[in-house]
C-alpha cells in the first residue's frame, strides 16, 4: 500500500506543478506561496498507514497568546482535513493526517490547498495578535527612513482579513 500511496502522491504533486525536496525516506519538503504569508514550508510524511502533513506556520508569539490560540482555535472549526496546533517549542504549526486508503490526487490537492488557504487568511491577524509591538517598532523604523508602512501593521479590519 505505501508504495502505491508514493506514487500517487509523488504524481499529484508533479502534476500540480509543486517541487519537492526529499527529506528522508518517504519524506519530502516543499513550499507554497501565498499573497500574505509569501512562504509556506510543508513537510510530507508517508508511513504504513497514513498521509501526515506538517507545516511551520509561525514561531512562539511574542505577546498576546489568548488573541492567537483564540483565533486560531476558531480557524479549527472550520477546517477539515488540516489543524493548527503547537509543537514541542511551542511554535505554531498546521498538521493533518490522511489515510492512505483514501489518498487520490484530488485530495493531495485539497490537502496542500487547505494549508495554504488556513496559513494565507489567518497570517496577518496572528501577526498583528501575537506580535504587536515589534510591528509597531517595524513601522516606526520604516517611518523614519521614508519607507512606506508595512500593510500588515494596518488596523484590523483592513482588506486583507478573511
Amino acid at each position: 500500500m505505501i508504495d502505491d500511496a508514493r506514487t500517487t502522491l509523488l504524481a499529484a504533486l508533479a502534476a500540480a506543478g509543486v517541487e519537492v525536496d526529499e527529506a528522508g525516506e518517504d519524506r519530502w519538503m516543499t513550499m507554497l506561496s501565498g499573497q500574505f504569508k509569501r512562504t509556506i514550508p510543508v513537510l510530507l510524511d508517508l508511513d504504513d498507514r497514513t498521509l501526515k502533513v506538517t507545516s511551520l506556520f509561525s514561531g512562539v508569539p511574542d505577546e498576546g497568546h489568548e488573541a492567537v490560540y483564540r483565533i486560531l482555535l476558531q480557524r479549527n472549526q472550520r477546517a477539515r482535513s488540516v489543524h493548527f496546533a503547537l509543537d514541542d517549542e511551542g511554535d505554531l504549526i498546521l498538521t493533518g493526517v490522511i489515510p492512505l486508503a483514501a489518498l487520490d490526487a484530488r485530495l493531495v490537492d485539497e490537502l496542500l490547498g487547505e494549508v495554504l488557504t488556513l496559513a494565507d487568511e489567518t497570517f496577518n491577524q496572528v501577526l498583528r495578535a501575537g506580535f504587536a509591538t515589534y510591528l509597531a517598532a517595524e513601522q516606526r523604523w520604516r517611518a523614519s527612513v521614508g519607507m512606506p508602512p508595512n500593510p500588515v501593521g494596518e488596523a484590523p479590519g483592513s482588506a486583507d482579513e478573511a
